[in-house]
């Protein structure tokens, strides 16, 4: 008996990682992916646009920038809420949800008619793409074998790079015709088709299904709440770190475009310095993975961000070097935002079953709340210490990258763990 497994052992790690992967366990990995890719299309929209709102509703380009403070400022909180419902009946319905919830702030977006009325819509997106990570994270986690688990996040991750590409093709053809307005409309028929194969083709995680929970649950045994009266310590310092991964990429993806537009490129040398930046992304989020399970978690990313770091040094100051920049461009996208496809790995494996999906979803999103906020901070200190955007998106990024590599050292490193050890209760 004995010999016979060690036989199966050994014909499994001769095949390819990605023929030890179901089907059942790709097309979840595809409806995660979707969700994620129209998630960053639906966001990232708004980072194109930005002078043309503040001059159509007559605001500051710093109060235009609070936009994207005010989608991620929210999304702790419908983090933590779909996070619990999933948490008591299950990870497909909330999925859905999740897509229709944004897509739908998306179209309202661009129906706007006040500032105003535009802040509030994006309070809404805000709120309903909170679990479009996490939640996808979660079913990867719990679907794919533990060997390969940190890949299949990686490669979720790469979603929010395809997406990236998608907005900027978006501000391509679509902007020169329709205007800031159109831009928000362009996910509305994936989001559907997305729908329909997520009901009908993807399966219940197989964790969930082998302890669900009732959806009467008392408020005590509620997911949101057992997960800060048992892991207040872990909740903590995961929080500070993802408050900190956030912020320091943020400084580049969401004022490149409009430290571009200052210098007054015209509007296909953006699209193509983001989209080789996107492009960048996807193969970071990709490579993430595999980098994770060779140096772990702690150093895969520590890594990754000293490089990124220095290369969206390198490219805020080459800008006007358009060869140069696009290889720095694609360098950044990979190293700096990539490193991102290593944090649903952490999250989801210091975290157990019963509050997996609930603190993901709540630590994630209460960690963009610092990416939220840092294209106004870094706006902001420019305009009060005459600085140029230049100078600022380069001083946060290396400061932010520097702190998160120290905070990483409280984290445990879970490289080779299995999700069964958290589940019951290890440290």
């Amino acid at each position: 008996m004995k010999a016979a497994d060690a036989t199966v052992n050994v014909s499994r790690t001769a095949l390819p990682w990605y023929r030890e992967i179901s089907w059942p366990q790709w097309r979840v990995l595809i409806a995660a992916w979707g969700v994620w890719v129209m998630d960053a299309v639906d966001f990232l929209a708004i980072t194109f646009v930005l002078n043309d709102i503040a001059k159509h509703f007559s605001v500051p380009l710093s109060t235009a920038s609070l936009l994207l403070f005010a989608t991620y400022g929210v999304r702790w909180i419908g983090g933590l809420m779909f996070g619990s419902l999933s948490d008591r009946i299950g990870r497909k319905i909330p999925l859905v949800i999740t897509l229709a919830w944004f897509t739908a702030g998306a179209v309202l977006t661009g129906l706007s008619w006040s500032f105003a009325s535009l802040a509030v819509f994006r309070l809404l997106l805000g709120f309903g793409m909170a679990p479009g990570f996490s939640l996808g994270a979660t079913m990867v986690a719990e679907s794919w074998p533990e060997r390969h688990r940190a890949i299949g996040i990686g490669i979720l991750d790469t979603g929010w790079g395809l997406g990236a590409i998608g907005a900027a093709i978006a501000y391509d053809l679509v902007y020169p015709h329709f205007g800031w307005r159109g831009m928000f409309f362009v996910g509305v028929i994936p989001a559907l088709l997305l729908s329909v194969f997520i009901l009908l083709c993807v399966p219940e995680s197989q964790a969930f299904r082998n302890g669900a929970r009732s959806i009467r649950t008392p408020l005590r045994d509620n997911p949101a709440v057992v997960l800060f009266r048992r892991y207040p310590g872990r909740v903590s310092y995961l929080a500070l770190l993802m408050l900190v991964l956030c912020f320091g990429s943020w400084p580049f993806q969401g004022l490149f475009p409009t430290y571009l537009k200052s210098l007054s490129f015209e509007p296909i040398a953006i699209t193509w310095l983001t989209m080789t930046s996107a492009v960048g992304q996807v193969f970071g989020f990709f490579a993430s993975g595999f980098i994770a399970e060779r140096l772990g978690r702690r150093a895969g990313i520590s890594v990754m961000l000293c490089v990124g770091a220095l290369c969206v040094v390198a490219l805020v100051y080459s800008v006007n070097q358009f060869l140069l920049a696009e290889c720095f461009a694609f360098l950044s996208g990979f190293f700096l935002v990539g490193s991102s496809g290593i944090w649903g790995t952490i999250l989801t494996e210091n975290l157990p079953r019963d509050v997996r999906a609930s603190g993901v979803g709540f630590l994630y999103n209460i960690g963009v709340v610092g990416g939220g906020i840092a294209p106004y901070i870094v706006l902001s200190t420019v305009k009060a210490a005459n600085m140029t955007i230049a100078l600022g998106i380069a001083v946060f990024t290396i400061v932010a990258a520097l702190a998160a590599i120290v905070i990483l050292r409280s984290v445990r490193e879970t490289k080779g763990m299995q999700l069964s050890d958290i589940d019951a209760g290890g440290h």
